[in-house]
């Protein structure tokens, strides 16, 4: 009996030290188990990022490859029309023809100042009158005297207005006028007043303006304004008596 008992102690403290390792490695599979699930779940994130790195490299490397052919295709080309110039100028041609020298943004601009320039010099030539002397220097206005003296006042058409609130002035000038040989327009009065006497005229009569206030001793001479045109009666030439001149009558 008593070594049943001995028998039997010694059994279950095996079994008790038997029941604790397999608690132990029960423990650990289970914690193995939860790691390799959680391994298995985190899978297709970890192949998402490296589909994703594969790509941006892809992309990266055909960009690369993109920018090199595009140097390489601009050297060849340059190489072609380095070839090509140096044919035309080996031909004792212009290396560059006047098509390639139009898109050129210097040839351009070059051009554009050109047309400024000549619009600009034609604007002025217009606004001159066709050959108005009034402000020209003493040499010039005795040689523009000596062409008007070419003219012949008979075919020189004049209309006479008065500028001014004094009756008579039109009056007094048609008269003088005519007495120089002048063929006499209309005779009125102006829209407005004007304080100084002025010769109008219409585009190319410069000359026979000129003529006109050198007889008259007026000293202004201006293009005609198209409110003493529509008095002038298709007269080339308007005397319009200022304030200046509001004495003359009598």
């Amino acid at each position: 009996m008593e070594l049943i008992k001995e028998i039997g102690a010694f059994a279950g403290l095996v079994a008790f030290v038997g029941l604790a390792v397999l608690a132990l490695l029960s423990f650990a599979q289970g914690r193995d188990l939860r790691r390799l699930r959680e391994w298995a779940g985190s899978a297709p994130e970890r192949d998402a990022e490296r589909k994703e790195s594969t790509s941006a490299a892809a992309a990266e490397r055909a960009e690369e490859m993109r920018k090199l052919e595009e140097a390489r295709t601009a050297e060849h080309r340059a190489e072609e029309e380095r070839e090509r110039r140096r044919g035309r100028r080996e031909a004792g041609l212009p290396e560059r023809t006047w098509r390639e020298r139009l898109g050129d943004p210097r040839y351009l601009v070059g051009a554009f100042v050109v047309l400024i320039l000549i619009g600009g010099g034609v604007a002025f030539a217009l606004s001159r009158g066709g050959g108005e002397e009034g402000n020209a220097a003493p040499g010039r206005k005795a040689a523009g005297k000596a062409k008007r003296a070419t003219l012949k006042p008979g075919e020189i058409e004049v209309t006479v207005l008065n500028g001014t609130a004094v009756d008579g002035l039109a009056g007094t000038y048609g008269n003088r006028v005519e007495q120089h040989g002048f063929q006499l327009g209309a005779v009125g009065n102006s829209k407005a007043s004007f304080s100084e006497s002025v010769v109008m005229f219409e585009q190319g009569e410069g000359r026979a303006a000129h003529r006109v206030a050198d007889v008259l001793e007026i000293s202004r001479v201006r293009p005609m304004s198209s409110e003493i045109a529509s008095l002038a009666a298709g007269a080339s030439v308007a005397v319009v008596v200022g304030e200046d001149n509001a004495s003359a009558t009598g």
